[in-house]
């Protein structure tokens, strides 16, 4: 088939109209594509953002290391000379408070050097080795030289002053007889106690 040349014209005049848009589009993709890439970038980064924050919501936090002590002694002497030792079937030291000492099972023998000493027994115990006080708590339990006995609940030690007392009732009983009372403070390793609240005495003639 020959072309008219009205053919021809109508192809020189086409032409310059698709080279123009062909132009506009590539422009419109150069500008597009960067786009789109830089777009999806974000959007994998907001994801993965996401999961590393999730993942590490999910982890479970590693525990402090607590610092334990297999049957520990702690040896020491009152302000009056009187020396002490404070035992434990186990210690742990306060992960926040090191001068804080939970023990387990412990047992205090108070004025070991001496005539009359005295052993303190408790199923637990919390020691401070900034003010040297020691709490009993649970089946607290005194026996001493005298064939002496005293039960509670609780009984806070000061080992400096050589001191015990307590809030919780007691329970006392000896050669001389048996006591009772609410709460009690006893000094001088035993020899001077004052009871306080419900105090109940059942003494043996002598």
């Amino acid at each position: 088939m020959t072309a008219t040349p009205s053919d021809e014209f109508d192809t020189l005049r086409i032409t310059p109209r698709r080279a123009r848009a062909h132009s506009r589009l590539v422009h419109l993709m150069r500008w597009l594509l960067p786009a789109a890439i830089v777009g999806i970038l974000a959007v994998l980064g907001v994801f993965v953002g996401q999961d590393a924050l999730h993942s590490a919501a999910a982890k479970p936090k590693d525990a402090p290391t607590q610092i334990r002590m297999v049957n520990p002694h702690f040896l020491g002497r009152d302000d009056q000379g009187r020396a002490f030792n404070l035992a434990a079937r186990q210690a742990r030291r306060d992960d926040a408070d090191m001068q804080q000492v939970y023990l387990d099972a412990p047992v205090m023998e108070m004025d070991v050097d001496g005539q009359h000493p005295s052993t303190l027994t408790a199923d637990n115990g919390v020691y401070r080795e900034d003010t040297r006080i020691l709490k009993l708590t649970g089946h607290v339990r005194v026996d001493d030289s005298k064939a002496s006995t005293v039960a509670t609940d609780e009984a806070i030690v000061d080992t400096r002053a050589g001191t015990i007392n307590g809030h919780a009732s007691i329970a006392a009983s000896g050669p001389a007889g048996a006591i009772q009372g609410g709460s009690y403070t006893a000094s001088d390793k035993g020899d001077h106690l004052i009871l306080r609240g419900g105090v109940h005495a059942q003494l043996k003639a002598r």
